[in-house]
């Protein structure tokens, strides 16, 4: 190697995760920076979560969030 390291860096947000964590197994809305999603809040991992709308898994990165609210 050439003694370069390469380090990854991910915006965390405690209360937003927090937030989320609450929600798991219940019916959210979302809006994004592009489009509102609605459905089942299935996971939550610090950088991003997943909503699930008719059995697909939507992954959705935590920085594009402007809002969350139960359905």
């Amino acid at each position: 190697m050439n003694g370069q390291q390469t380090v990854f860096t991910s915006l965390y947000d405690p209360y937003v995760f927090q937030a989320l964590n609450t929600l798991i197994g219940k019916p959210i809305t979302v809006q994004t920076t592009k489009n509102p999603v609605q459905g089942m809040l299935k996971s939550v991992a610090p950088d991003h979560f997943v909503v699930e709308i008719n059995q697909t898994p939507f992954f959705i990165r935590t920085q594009e969030v402007v809002w969350i609210s139960p359905a």
